[in-house]
């Protein structure tokens, strides 16, 4: 007989553990859930759908599945599951014919999983209405995230259906898997609920719709619509479309107040957004009549226009008249203005307090100081509203100059009825819009004449231009004159330049002219002359007559900044003519023995420099740098302890092909 194999006993056992699992397994059943358990729910027909118990709508291709993610702010155990095509405009469709009204819930909301980030579009479509379309951003961050779109631009209307695109735009492999959930239409917020009546306020077309906007007999002759451009200027939502007959030149919109027009507020402003450029003239009348016009010169973006009427408060007014391209017929039978936010506001005087600064010519706002026309009755510069603010130029006031660019030195003349102190302040600015690039030439006259130039190069933008007067500190001018184009024959007769801020300022420039203060200086006897502060010595043998006067420096460098220099007349026939100057005792040469000074000579020299009074010590440089200032060195320390109590220089030395009248400018001899 065998003996019972071990290792079969422990398999038939492990078999028989197996079976009785399985056994007991058998008694419990797979959890199960249903989408709605509740058997009494009341319908909500604010919501389109939540894939529970309130499925109210009927929806196209969308699957309802269980939640995959019961997590963050969606713990709903179903949930729908739409699969987009691969077309760029796919989408499911929601029928709201049983859904609550969008004239009281026009704010959609709905929770998003998905791993695609794009733009979804909601589009409002069916009944007799013209389609809309709402969009925003979808993040593709695989987490539920809720929604809001504002639908309130299509509450008064009949749609029937709303078809919502993910990924719009885009075409794609179509298998993007998109999650939604919790389909809501949540009442809508009237913005006007609550908003008390302000008379100052003609229309605003939303919650101050105050006055009737054309003859009270006819239709409004306005047109509420959708803002076409909210911007910065205009972020309404709303605002009123007018038709002008831009064939007829004083067609016009009327505002009848039915009583006196109360000007307590007098500044009427109105936004206006056009294709069309021309005069935009209001007018009060129905008592002693008055009228402003402004230019419409910026198109097809929104521009607040201001028209003060503060000296017409007592003209009783009652009525306010429009008109779109004032006296003008070149425009068509429709032309669209967009107009808003019509009111008026308090006259608030901005230059109150304000104090004079004369470095400042005209800034067309607090600062006029100086009259740009000299004639009156032909005013070459006017006054009017910026034509395109930037970070340039943010004033609401500018010049407008009309300059004959068919002449080529017509010129805008600004007379000072004094001397213009240019001591501190020797810039002059001014900043400029132009339709076109031009040479322009600022030309100081009265006294000795200077003139700068620049280029006009940035066109349709405003651009501060500088001109460095530093030169002609001293020379006595009395006027500014201004010639744009300069020149140039190639403009029109009209030619209009935008002109504003026109004012002197400290220079710019590093190598402009510095205007000595000599009071409390110390004297610095190393210092010869500086022909400033530092004049301790006389130049010449005749002490009677200096050999080198102060004049103003010629020309002021970044060699030399000094406004005076010394002017030394050398009869260059003469080899050894020369300026003469005696210290009066031995010269201290021990620390201080390099010999400095500064020329400017039209033509190439030898210069010698000559101690004498002791034992006499010579050197000689050629001063190569022509017409530009230069310094030159002469080194005397082998003189050290010589006794030398007098300097000589000889200007074009040992040479005679001079004239008898040769002049050198110099300036800054010192011991260094």
């Amino acid at each position: 007989m065998r003996k019972f194999n071990l290792k079969y006993l422990f398999i038939l056992l492990i078999l028989g553990f197996l079976n009785s699992c399985t056994e007991e397994l058998k008694e419990f059943a797979t959890i199960e859930y249903s989408p709605c358990s509740d058997d009494n729910v009341v319908v909500n027909n604010t919501i389109l759908t939540d894939f529970e118990c309130q499925n109210n709508v009927s929806i196209t291709d969308v699957t309802q599945i269980r939640n995959p993610s019961e997590l963050g702010i969606n713990t709903s155990k179903f949930v729908g599951q739409y699969t987009d095509g691969a077309e760029e405009n796919d989408g499911f469709i929601i029928d709201l014919s049983s859904a609550v009204s969008l004239s009281t819930n026009a704010f959609f909301n709905l929770k998003i999983k998905s791993e695609i980030t794009g733009l979804m579009v909601v589009n409002l479509q069916g009944g007799t209405a013209a389609e809309r379309a709402f969009s925003i951003n979808i993040s593709g961050n695989k987490q539920w995230t809720a929604y809001f779109v504002d639908l309130s631009k299509a509450k008064d209307e009949d749609h029937t259906e709303m078809k919502i695109i993910f990924n719009a735009g885009v075409a794609t492999n179509g298998n993007d898997v998109y999650l939604i959930d919790d389909l809501v239409l949540n009442p809508t917020i009237d913005p006007c609920e609550d908003v008390a009546q302000d008379l100052s306020v003609i229309n605003d077309f939303e919650c101050q719709q105050n006055y009737f906007l054309g003859d009270p007999n006819q239709n409004s002759s306005v047109e509420v619509v959708d803002n076409p451009n909210e911007d910065a200027v205009n972020s309404s939502r709303a605002v009123g479309l007018y038709k002008d007959n831009g064939t007829e030149p004083f067609d016009n919109l009327l505002i009848d107040f039915n009583g006196v027009i109360d000007l307590t507020n007098p500044l009427f402003k109105i936004k206006v957004q056009t294709s069309v450029a021309g005069n935009l003239l209001v007018k009060l009348e129905g008592g002693t009549a008055v009228e402003i016009a402004k230019p419409i010169t910026v198109l097809n973006r929104w521009v607040e226009y201001t028209f003060n009427f503060k000296d017409a408060v007592a003209n009783v007014n009652t009525q306010m008249l429009l008109f779109f391209n004032a006296g003008a017929t070149n425009g068509s039978a429709e032309d669209i203005y967009y107009i808003d936010d019509m009111r008026f506001e308090e006259f608030v005087d901005p230059c109150e307090g304000v104090a004079e600064d004369l470095s400042i010519i005209n800034d067309f706002d607090c600062q006029e100081n100086y009259a740009l026309n000299l004639d009156p009755a032909n005013p070459v510069v006017v006054k009017v509203e910026n034509p395109n603010p930037n970070s340039v130029n943010m004033s609401d006031f500018v010049g407008e100059y009309t300059d004959n660019g068919t002449e080529p030195f017509d010129n805008l003349l600004i007379d000072f009825n004094g001397v213009i102190d240019l001591s501190v302040e020797s810039e002059l600015n001014i900043k400029i819009h132009s339709s076109m690039t031009a040479p322009i030439l600022a030309k100081l006259e009265g006294g000795t004449a200077y003139e700068a130039t620049s280029t006009i190069d940035v066109i349709g933008e405003w651009k501060n231009y500088k001109f460095d007067f530093s030169p002609a500190v001293n020379n006595g001018n009395t006027r500014l004159v201004l010639f744009f184009n300069a020149g140039q024959t190639n403009g029109t007769a009209n030619d209009i330049y935008y002109i504003d801020d026109i004012r002197f300022t400290e220079s710019t420039n590093a190598c402009s002219v510095i205007i000595e203060n000599c009071t409390n200086v110390t004297q610095d006897l190393s210092i010869i002359s500086d022909f400033d502060c530092q004049q301790n010595y006389f130049l010449g043998a005749n002490p009677a007559n200096t050999d080198a006067p102060v004049v103003q420096n010629p020309n002021v460098s970044c060699e030399n900044r000094s406004s005076n220099v010394g002017s030394y007349i050398d009869n260059g026939t003469d080899p050894f003519d020369a300026l003469f100057i005696d210290l009066g005792s031995a010269i201290d040469l021990s620390t201080k023995n390099q010999l400095k000074i500064k020329v400017l000579t039209p033509e190439a020299i030898p210069i010698l420099a000559k101690l004498e009074g002791g034992t006499a010590v010579e050197i000689q440089v050629t001063a190569n740098v022509v017409d530009e200032w230069a310094e030159y060195t002469f080194d005397f320390s082998s003189a050290i302890g010589n006794g030398n109590d007098k300097l000589v220089f000889f200007f074009n030395a040992g040479n005679t092909d001079g004239t008898a009248q040769d002049q050198y400018f110099i300036d800054d001899i010192r011991f260094e």
